[in-house]
């Protein structure tokens, strides 16, 4: 037998960073870099004369499937497709831009410097627009200059999304006004860790907006009924730590879902929830096991998921509960104090309980008779 000789190594690929990939303006404003040639003189893509086994499918198809395609991805990922093959470097420059810090460097210094540099060199549209709230603090020249850049014309989905941590406090500063430039095109927005006086909500109008989320938001109560009054279309909600205000009532003709969360009892939080009207609306969800609150649905003929009922972990005085008040029919935390009426129309109903009783949930089970699917969590205390 032979002796072999020594096995070569293997080549080990490193994906490139972020910050590799992106192109830089003087590349951009260089001979030779523009937009795709036309479909007139485009050469084929590799692979169009081989047989059906080898062939290339995805890049054979039309450059603008490709941008649609690469424009859905997370933004890192996008703009790596540029390496793939000669064919697809052109793809992500053109395409729909979409930036999603999701993924991206968490450093602070770094994200800034990758956003500023992709809304200078990219052209236009841009569909989302995804960073984290704290830039509004410590960055609200530079997020300003963002907004104001025309890659954003006509901006589909704007966000500012802060991670939650004890004790949230919202920025007292309002945001940029050029956040709400974009106000005619907007159909998803969320807004994050500011002060909305009542001189920045008035006027406002969202005409094509159909889901919208408050994080961190500090907003009286009026201008929370003027700002959700100013979405026509909007069919999501949601309020999460929102400060300024104990009362909210809905009335819409298009929700379908709503969602709230508090992280604490606090004297300037919601207290009190009433749904007056909402016709459409199919999913109320509170999301705060340990916060009490007070749920009135006075007309909701289609709300077919419910949650979350709960005992309270931590709390010890039975007032201190959740209630939702159907009609008649009252339910402090899981007990069904008044049944009167029964809620046909709930089908999913969500849990909380510190101990499994088969009582309790039979008892529910009176107060929903549609009931088709029950989550239940359970969190056994060990004394």
């Amino acid at each position: 037998m032979e002796a072999r000789g020594p096995i070569p190594k293997r080549t080990k690929f490193t994906a490139p960073k972020i910050q590799e990939v992106l192109p830089s303006r003087e590349a951009l404003e260089a001979p030779g870099h523009g937009p795709p040639p036309s479909a007139h003189n485009q050469q084929p893509p590799p692979g169009a004369g081989e047989d059906e086994g080898s062939a290339d499918r995805i890049s054979n198809l039309p450059d603008t499937i490709l941008g649609e395609i690469v424009s859905r991805l997370p933004t890192n990922q996008g703009a790596r497709t540029q390496i793939l093959a000669p064919r697809w470097r052109h793809i992500w420059s053109s395409a729909p831009l979409t930036i999603d810090c999701e993924g991206l460097p968490a450093d602070n210094e770094v994200l800034a410097g990758i956003v500023s540099r992709t809304v200078s060199t990219h052209p236009p549209p841009c569909h989302r627009f995804c960073v984290p709230s704290c830039f509004l603090g410590d960055r609200a020249s530079t997020v300003d200059k963002w907004l104001r850049t025309p890659a954003l014309d006509n901006l589909q989905e704007l966000e500012f999304w802060f991670k939650p941590y004890y004790r949230p406090q919202p920025l007292q500063h309002p945001p940029p006004s050029s956040m709400f430039r974009f106000s005619a095109t907007l159909c998803v927005a969320t807004i994050g860790n500011c002060n909305l006086p009542d001189s920045t909500v008035q006027g406002l109008h969202f005409p094509l907006l159909k889901q919208l989320g408050l994080e961190l938001v500090s907003i009286s109560e009026c201008s929370l009924h003027s700002l959700i009054a100013s979405c026509p279309a909007v069919e999501c909600l949601l309020i999460s730590h929102g400060f300024g205000f104990c009362c909210l009532r809905i009335n819409s003709l298009t929700l379908r879902s709503f969602a709230v969360k508090n992280y604490r009892k606090g004297n300037d939080q919601l207290k009190e929830l009433v749904v007056e009207n909402a016709p459409c609306l199919q999913s109320l969800l509170h999301l705060d096991f340990d916060y009490g609150l007070h749920i009135s649905v006075v007309s909701a003929p289609k709300l077919e998921t419910l949650g979350c009922l709960s005992d309270g972990f931590y709390i010890s005085k039975p007032d201190d509960l959740s209630r939702f008040v159907f009609g008649s029919t009252v339910i402090q935390g899981l007990r069904v104090d008044r049944l009167t009426t029964v809620v046909h129309a709930v089908k999913n109903l969500a849990v909380n309980m510190k101990i499994l009783s088969l009582d309790t949930i039979i008892e529910l089970m009176r107060c929903f008779p549609c009931l088709e699917k029950i989550y239940i969590e359970v969190k056994i205390l060990h004394l």
